[in-house]
């Protein structure tokens, strides 16, 4: 007799636990309150993790076409002060494995069958499922339902804007100040993708790009110049969350994934990464274990840990990143490491040492 789960959220966590469990063999309904799958939404970093799982639940390399890009490594970024004064240059590391949110989310979703314009009110809904999977984001009210009011998503105290814009840039990196931080970074070949944050209690109401001009327009060429590419019709804008650290991703035959369990600031780069090794991690574990209970067991002993550590971590990168007292001895700090770690140049062989 086959096995039977409800996955809340058609995002990149509830796509990938659908993949996952339906390539075990698992009946999945899917229930989205969304009319469609998002249409918009920058470009991703793959971390090696993310792209094993991704391998793992059928999307390998043969369904990967428009939308994704490689980056072979390169010579690295820079990090950078608003007035263009170089603190750090990083040297290049692994190759790069970039997917727009849409590309990624199609791609997860090829064979799956979402219930869009559904939405989940009441428990009574679900309590026909042999599983219940919450991937219903950072205001989870699956979260909700398992733990009632006492782990409500919490502000950062920060809002961003991000985007992408055509063609390349001659450098990439991040722009730290007291408050605030601009970045960019690869996006293919041909065009580059963008993200900017400062510290603030609210969101700002459209249109986004003179509040980005008024906040960093008088930032150094490298950011003014990438400003001066973007489209007013194509800017993303939302403040910041995480998820309160939770005892368990799992309340009886119920596992959070995703944001719902472990939302996080973007400052790693992780989100995205993290929700498809959720899914890939839920679906082998129930299907190994001798019953639902035992795999979410498996499941919540794998991710919670890890996840969990990622979330601070990330805060504190973004805390570092816009401090404003001890920016100055940051800044010399990482000069100073900058000034250590930069590679010398080769000494041609065929010249005699003096």
């Amino acid at each position: 007799m086959g096995h039977s789960a409800v996955i809340i959220g058609a995002g990149i966590s509830g796509l990938s636990t659908a993949r996952a469990l339906k390539r075990h063999g698992w009946s999945v309904t899917v229930l989205e309150q969304a009319a469609a799958l998002p249409t918009s939404g920058t470009m991703l970093g793959m971390w090696p993790a993310a792209m094993k799982a991704l391998d793992g639940i059928g999307v390998d390399a043969s369904r990967r076409a428009v939308g994704w890009a490689h980056i072979a490594a390169g010579a690295g970024t820079r990090l950078w002060t608003p007035a263009g004064r170089t603190l750090l240059t990083a040297p290049g590391g692994a190759d790069v494995n970039l997917v727009s949110r849409p590309a990624l989310l199609a791609a997860l979703a090829r064979d799956i069958d979402v219930s869009f314009n559904t939405q989940v009110i009441e428990a009574e809904q679900l309590d026909d499922a042999e599983l219940v999977v919450g991937a219903d984001g950072t205001f989870s009210r699956t979260r909700q339902r398992m733990f009632g009011d006492r782990f409500p998503a919490r502000s950062l105290g920060a809002v961003a804007w991000r985007g992408t814009v055509k063609g390349a840039v001659a450098e990439y990196g991040e722009t730290w100040a007291p408050g605030a931080l601009f970045g960019i970074t690869p996006a293919g070949p041909d065009a580059t993708n963008w993200y900017a944050c400062i510290r603030a209690d609210r969101t700002f109401d459209g249109p986004h790009l003179p509040h980005i001009v008024n906040h960093f327009g008088t930032w150094h060429g490298g950011v003014r110049e990438l400003i001066g590419r973007i489209e007013k019709t194509a800017v993303l804008h939302h403040g910041l969350f995480e998820t309160p650290k939770l005892h368990s991703f799992v309340t009886g035959n119920t596992a959070l994934v995703g944001d719902a369990a472990h939302a996080m600031a973007p400052f790693l780069g992780r989100g995205a990464c993290e929700a498809i090794v959720d899914g890939a991690t839920l679906g082998r574990a129930v299907a190994q274990a001798s019953s639902v209970e035992a795999g979410l067991a498996v499941f919540d002993k794998e991710r919670r840990a890890r996840t969990q550590r990622l979330v601070p971590a990330s805060r504190l990168m973004g805390q570092f990143a816009m401090m404003d007292t001890g920016s100055g001895i940051r800044n010399a700090a990482v000069g100073t490491v900058g000034r250590l770690v930069k590679p010398r140049p080769r000494r041609d062989p065929t010249l005699p040492r003096h």
